[in-house]
């Protein structure tokens, strides 16, 4: 059987590759007879249809599979209509969406199946059943229509070793030099799920949905031999930096030492850095140099709001000022840099407290700093806001696509529109002295590279918007020193 993964971005955003598909294309083109191929539209988004219908014609699929978001389920059906109405193929849903509201999912009328927790075994065991036209009976994770029923299989599952996958195949995505070349890294991850429960993210809805241990870490020695697989296969395609994904990988003390000792056995440190998320309540000094001398040139960590209550007691991230501060003077000191993360106009937010958000970004003046809007993704997010007063724009969430911009919630003292202006503010006040040491290490590259990244962007067909934040978030700015 032959299965073609759709990735269905469609609204600009061009900063993820998707790793989950990858390793699922990856894994049943290694580990089984059938087939997989990726469509992207990323780069093709104005003419997608034409981009489906080149893919269809190259790969001959006989199944379509999309990887479902909360946030792109707009695109998902869209795409969906298409490929029935077109080509007449069964569609299958996975990811996030179809695991955390599969009664939601499969009653689209287009979706055929979807797969409930990580899909690689049920994936492949699926496309056997099909191939042999057996009954769907019993598999489990997986809710399929067959003969005008719906079977139900239970379970889904969590894979407990990921150290015997195969390593994500990266050639699998067509546009993948252009992807190196807009963002100058490659998305690698040592861990699935994630032990916290913030109330903003929808990420622990998964582990609500599927039995078994949802929060699993590769070992960190073989994850580091991964990463040096990566570069030197893709070093010369203006690959600059590893942008590793896992939402927690400074959380254990002995696993980031093994993670960061095998790291510089392997000699790579000085010339492939690496960037990862952290929580800065896992940092210490011990831990930051430990980091900085295996090549970590920037952290990930989420400040979420300058308000003690908002980031405390709102969004539970019960981290005070003074650590904050602490943290960043000590990764300074170490060659650490940041890119520090914000939550705008969420539950109890008022002009007070966004202003202290403001004023604590430029305080920490963080390589990079971005200012996320609110958006209500878990239920627990929309109650903490109706308890404070606040309310959701329904027609505003309906349209939303991403995390980036457009407001969508009222507060008792904020409107969706007073959220995106002080954003604006926001940026204005902590952007300036990025831009300024850009250009003085830089100097005239700033804006012949600037011109051309923007002039290439435009003719891929890249939004205007994301293409001159990412030029200042990714390009050419990683590593450059």
């Amino acid at each position: 059987m032959r299965i073609s993964f759709i990735n269905s971005l469609l609204g600009g955003d061009f900063s993820t590759l998707d790793i989950a598909v990858t390793a699922l294309a990856t894994y049943v083109n290694e580990r089984s007879r059938h087939k997989a191929s990726i469509i992207d539209f990323t780069f093709h988004r104005r003419h997608w249809k034409d981009a489906l219908r080149e893919g269809i014609e190259a790969n001959h699929p006989d199944i379509i599979a999309i990887s479902s978001n909360t946030m792109y389920m707009n695109y998902v059906k869209t795409i969906m209509k298409e490929v029935k109405s077109k080509y007449h193929l069964p569609i299958v849903l996975g990811g996030h969406h179809a695991s955390i509201y599969p009664e939601e999912a499969i009653s689209i009328p287009e979706c055929d199946a979807l797969c409930i927790g990580d899909g690689e075994e049920p994936l492949v065991d699926f496309l056997t059943r099909k191939e042999r036209n057996e009954s769907m009976q019993g598999l489990r994770g997986f809710w399929v229509k067959e003969n005008g029923n719906l079977i139900k299989n239970t379970g889904g599952c969590f894979r407990e070793n990921l150290d015997d996958l195969p390593i994500p195949d990266w050639d699998l995505w067509g546009d993948l030099n252009k992807y190196l070349y807009y963002l100058g890294m490659l998305y690698i991850i040592g861990s699935r799920g994630c032990p916290y429960r913030c109330t903003y993210c929808d990420a622990h809805g998964i582990k609500d949905a599927v039995p078994g241990k949802y929060f699993r870490l590769r070992d960190p020695v073989k994850y580091a031999q991964e990463i040096a697989y990566q570069w030197n296969k893709y070093k010369n395609r203006n690959l600059r930096l590893a942008q590793l994904f896992d939402p927690v990988f400074t959380m254990y003390d002995d696993w980031v030492e093994a993670f960061c000792s095998e790291y510089r056995r392997l000699g790579i440190q000085n010339e492939f850095r690496y960037s990862v998320f952290s929580r800065l309540d896992h940092l210490n000094e011990k831990k930051i140099k430990t980091l900085a001398n295996s090549g970590c040139a920037i952290l990930r960590v989420g400040i979420e709001a300058g308000d003690p209550y908002v980031r405390n007691r709102i969004y539970k991230k019960e981290i005070k000022d003074e650590k904050i501060k602490e943290i960043f003077r000590l990764c300074k000191e170490n060659g650490i840099g940041f890119t520090a993360f914000y939550i705008l106009g969420g539950p109890s937010e008022t002009k007070r407290t966004v202003d202290r958000t403001i004023s604590l970004a430029r305080e920490l003046d963080a390589e990079r700093s971005a200012f996320f809007i609110f958006k209500p993704f878990t239920k627990e997010a929309a109650q903490q806001l109706f308890e404070h007063g606040g309310w959701i724009d329904t027609k505003r969430w309906k349209e939303a696509d991403n995390i980036t911009f457009d407001a969508v919630v009222y507060t008792k003292d904020l409107t969706p529109s007073c959220v995106e202006w002080y954003q604006k503010k926001a940026y204005f006040f902590t952007f300036g002295r990025r831009l300024l040491r850009m250009i003085k290490r830089q100097k005239l590259k700033y804006f012949t590279r600037l011109f051309i990244y923007m002039f290439k962007g435009l003719l891929d067909g890249l939004n205007y918007s994301y293409l001159l934040i990412y030029y200042h978030i990714y390009g050419y700015d990683n590593v450059d020193k």
